[in-house]
Formats: structure tokens, sequence, C-alpha cells
């Protein structure tokens, strides 16, 4: 006869997540005590098992609330993409780079990669949700002889990676600001606002401010505001499509030009090099792949949703 599982055991490494998954099926019984393959997983009052119960058997305790649904983990990942800022602070590269065929091989080439590694990642962080992410995951999947250096390397290269996407967002966003404020004009070609460096700086500096008051103070507003950047991105996407299709009017070229039109002269560098360079439009946008996975911890299914 198997012996049962402490209640007390920890999990802590790939091979225990297989075990720590068994633990909580030993509690899977129907209504006659019996073993059931259809039955909910139970806890020990008779409730159902959470992924909080999942993951505090492997030995992490989970510290954020478990309020977002499907949808707003889909489409947050659209709106960490932004994909009108996106495409808007970084479309020089591949109209530099190539033209035309740059841009759109260069988005079916990055979304095929991307798509790989967001399988990847969803698969990985069915089995370990949490809020550490890549993090944990490193720690958990890599070797024990190098499981320290490889989470470390990858934790410190995570929080590097998201804080400087972040600024590098904020700073973009205060450029923008202060265009905006410059659509108004004291006279023909010059704007209201002189935007000197200190200027923006200091605006910078208020917006991260902000983003980081709100991100610290207002966890439970965090829902409502995904699904107001939700519609937000969407309005401006749909607004950027109607705008391009009306000032198309003047002339449009076919589809030979659209599709196949590549011409690195511009750039400065080798044709090969330079399409790569162009990848940047949507290797920008796409890269909050990594991101997602972080608000595992706050959905209420993570091995489902």
């Amino acid at each position: 006869m198997a012996n049962p599982v402490p209640n007390n055991d920890a999990y802590g490494t790939q091979s225990d997540a297989f075990a720590a998954e068994n633990h909580l099926h030993r509690r899977s019984v129907d209504k006659n005590g019996t073993l059931s393959l259809d039955a909910k997983p139970l806890g020990e009052d008779g409730g159902h098992t959470s992924a909080d119960d999942f993951l505090e058997v492997m030995g992490y305790k989970a510290e954020l609330l478990r309020s977002r649904s499907t949808l707003q983990v889909a489409f947050m990942s659209f709106v960490l993409a932004s994909i009108p800022y996106g495409l808007a602070t970084t479309l020089y590269y591949p109209l530099v780079g190539g033209g035309p065929a740059d841009i759109i091989w260069g988005w079916v080439t990055v979304s095929l990669i991307i798509l790989c590694v967001a399988s990847s990642l969803g698969e990985i962080t069915s089995v370990y949700p949490t809020s550490g992410g890549v993090y944990y995951q490193t720690f958990m999947l890599a070797p024990p002889s190098y499981r320290l250096i490889m989470s470390w390397i990858c934790g410190w290269a995570f929080v590097v990676g998201n804080i400087t996407i972040t600024l590098a967002v904020n700073f973009g966003t205060t450029l923008f600001f202060a265009a905006c404020i410059n659509v108004f004009e004291s006279e023909p070609g010059v704007g209201i606002f002189a935007a000197k460096p200190y200027q923006i700086y200091l605006i910078f500096f208020a917006i991260t401010l902000l983003c980081n008051a709100v991100s610290a103070l207002g966890n439970k507003w965090l829902p409502y505001l995904d699904t107001f950047a939700i519609f937000w991105t969407f309005a401006g996407l749909i607004c950027i499509v109607v705008c391009v299709l009306a000032i198309a009017k003047n002339g449009r070229h076919d589809a030979a030009y659209v599709f196949g039109e590549f011409d690195p002269s511009n750039s400065g560098w080798t044709a090969g090099w330079s399409f790569c360079v162009g990848l940047l439009h949507a290797a920008y946008a796409t890269s909050s792949t990594g991101m997602i996975i972080s608000m595992c911890e706050e959905v209420q299914q993570p091995a489902t949703q």
C-alpha cells in the first residue's frame, strides 16, 4: 500500500510538482468516500481546492488576490503590447530598414516566434503559477547544480528588463503629452509649451511616481483600470485604422509594393541586418509576453486560464 504524503510536506523541485498534484488529488473523493476521477479536488474542510492550495503544497505561499477572469488576462496581453503606442513609437525602424515588406513580414515573423514562446510559457505557468514568473520557473526547471545561478541571472534580467521598458514607456508618454499640448500654437509653427529638458524630466518623474503609487496603493482598483485600458486601447486602434483609411483616399500602392517592396538603402546597413533592425517594430510591441505570466497568481484558475 502506498504511503500517504504528509500534510506538512513541501515540494520544491520539478519532479515533485507531479507529486504535489497527486497529493491534492488524493483528496478528490465522492460523497461515499471513494476515489473518483470525475470528482473535483476537495480541501481538508470539504471545500474545493484552489490554486493556492496547490502552491502551498509545493512550499509556496500565495500573496496576491485572485480576482482576474480569463478575458481580463487575454485582453491585458493586448493592453501590455499597447499596439497604438508600440506602432507609433517604433515605426521609424522598419520604414528606414526596408520599407513596407519589412513591416508586414517583420510582424509575421515576430508573431510566429512570440506564439511559440507564449505557448511554452503558458504550459510552464500552468504548472508553476506564481507571481515570480520566469524567475521561479527557471529555478524549478533548471538542473540542481545550476539552479541558483540560472534563477539569479533570469530574475535580475527580468527585473532590469521590466524597469527599463516601464521607464521607456513613461518617457514616451511624457513626449506624447508634451506634443499634445503643443497642438495649440502661440503662433504658426510655435507651440505654447517650451518643453525644455528639465520640464520634460519633471513630467516624466511625475508620471513614474503616479504609476508606482497606483500599482502599490490601488491594488483593488487595478482590475477596473485594466478594463478601462482595454477599451481605451481598442478605441485608439480603431481611430488609427479609420484615420489611415481616410488619408489613403489620396492614393494607394498596389499589393506588389505593400508585400514586396524592400529598400534598405536608407539604413546604412546590409540588407539582412537592416531587416533584423526593422523587426524591433514588432518585437517591442509584443515583448509583453513575459510580463503577463507574472499575473498568473491573480487569476482564478491558472491551470486553465
